[in-house]
């Protein structure tokens, strides 16, 4: 077996995985498919057979010297009973009804574990998920009858191992080749599936292989970040990178928070000897949960690398993420080095003298500015009467404030100076409160400077407006209103909408 071959012992999480089917839905004692059997897949689109790998028959055809495989299923024995007379009848009509049908029948194979081959009952070592074949049906009327001319009837009564052998009698010949089209199951990875029963030890085995995925994902999300902030994952998106869904698509998210765990793990163990200044921030807190009462913040597990992150009001937990995030995007291209540190990636290229705080702009490392942000800056700038002004005598993008910051765009005229914070439709919710905030900021900012370095007895006008793309939410509404924020909808395409003073 391969190392690199898909294999797993759980069997009821291959059923999930290939059929949608809870084996355990009547309890975890249920095995109804949890031995070799057949079910078809979600949509009835596939048959899905689990076939012992030591009674599968290789013969050499003589006709063209190739070696040619073959198996018997859906066949009945007297000598089952109860249950297994029942699972034999339900195998027997699924595969009558596939073939009736024409739906492809896919085979895996399963490794027995070496149960005494004397007793019917056999166990699963594992199954094999990256040797699947389309099983072809063979017919005793059909011209090539193989069964007869590669004498494979005492090849597979050789072979079959147990008492029942009277089954062969009413089974049907299948010959296995190359699978095509799509095969279930085929994104399923089972070291990343969840961990299920009491085996912690695979369950930790499986969190750790899971965090080498999702590690080169975080941040791979952070460079492609946009606009100077980064738009959070939800612990979907990260059970759906790991194949982690249900059989009706939806993410199984149950668990992901040991995952990002075993992330955090992960660069703490490739980092511990770094100076403490170049540690790099918390790349989980991008994970956020998607609704409920904590929805825009990470789970419990920030608690451990955030003491006292409990007792903060939503407000300020919002804030300490926000200001992770920026520590995050500020980190720069020293997140390939971090991938190389645990062997997940190459050194870094050497950065951009000019990109200041570790960025790498031909990596895009710090959220360069998105087209839609940057075509709002540009149109806001060329259309200083949306802000009543004329004869304006200086208009500038990325203007530089004394505080370190820097306006979207700012005019100045004879007797006003007009400083704007554009959110383009991009910006989420989180992202526009941050823009009333920054309004805040940028008018207490702008007063200042006015007071100090404007010719004495001169009489200015400050104001810091808000333009967006979109319909505040009603909150931040009430909230621009409260903290005396103007701002304006000036929508692709359209012509501003202001608020009224």
């Amino acid at each position: 077996m391969s190392a690199r071959e898909r294999v797993t012992r759980n069997t009821h999480e291959f059923w999930k995985a290939t059929c949608g089917i809870d084996t355990h839905a009547r309890g975890s004692g249920n095995a109804r498919n949890d031995t070799p059997w057949v079910a078809f897949t979600a949509d009835r689109k596939a048959l899905v057979c689990t076939v012992w790998e030591d009674q599968i028959a290789k013969v050499v055809d003589p006709i063209d010297n190739r070696t040619r495989s073959f198996v018997m299923l859906g066949g009945k024995s007297t000598k089952w009973k109860g249950g297994a007379v029942k699972r034999g009848r339900e195998a027997e009509t699924a595969i009558d009804e596939a073939l009736n049908l024409r739906v492809p029948v896919f085979g895996f194979r399963a490794v027995a574990s070496g149960d005494d081959p004397a007793h019917m009952t056999r166990h699963v070592k594992h199954i094999n998920l990256d040797n699947v074949s389309i099983l072809k049906p063979h017919f005793g009327l059909a011209v090539d009858n193989p069964r007869e001319r590669l004498g494979l009837e005492k090849k597979l009564q050789d072979l079959w191992k147990s008492p029942d052998v009277d089954a062969l009698n009413t089974a049907t010949l299948f010959e296995l080749v190359e699978a095509t089209g799509n095969v279930p199951g085929a994104d399923w990875n089972p070291l990343l599936a969840p961990a299920t029963g009491t085996d912690d030890a695979a369950g930790l085995r499986g969190n750790a292989l899971a965090a080498r995925i999702v590690l080169p994902y975080l941040v791979e999300h952070v460079r492609r970040q946009t606009d100077g902030i980064i738009v959070p994952l939800t612990y979907s998106d990260v059970a759906k990178l790991l194949g982690r869904v249900k059989a009706d698509g939806n993410a199984y998210a149950q668990g992901i928070g040991n995952v990002l765990g075993e992330v955090t793990n992960l660069v703490e163990a490739g980092t511990r000897d770094w100076p403490e200044e170049l540690r790099p921030p918390h790349i989980t807190s991008m994970v956020v949960a998607k609704s409920g009462a904590t929805a825009g913040l990470p789970s419990d597990g920030v608690n451990g690398y955030w003491p006292g992150f409990e007792a903060l009001t939503p407000a300020e937990k919002r804030a300490k993420v926000r200001d992770e995030f920026d520590r995050i995007l500020a980190y720069g291209d020293r997140w390939l080095q971090v991938l190389e540190s645990v062997g997940l990636g190459s050194a870094a290229s050497p950065a951009d003298p000019d990109s200041g705080n570790g960025k790498d702009k031909r990596y895009g490392w710090g959220g360069g500015e998105s087209e839609e942000h940057k075509q709002l800056r540009l149109d806001v700038l060329a259309r200083p009467e949306l802000f009543g002004l004329q004869n304006t005598r200086h208009a500038e993008t990325e203007y530089p404030l004394l505080s370190g910051d820097r306006l979207d765009v700012f005019f100045r005229t004879e007797a006003r100076l007009v400083g704007v914070e554009v959110k383009s439709i991009r910006s989420a919710d989180d992202d526009l409160e941050r823009g009333i905030y920054q309004c805040v900021k940028y008018l207490a900012v702008m007063r200042a400077q006015a007071l100090i370095h404007e010719p004495a007895g001169t009489e200015i006008q400050v104001t810091a407006v808000l333009v967006v793309q979109k319909q505040l939410p009603a909150d931040l509404e009430e909230l621009a209103t409260k903290l005396g924020v103007k701002w304006m909808v000036l929508p692709p395409g359209h012509f501003a909408q202001a608020t009224p003073d």
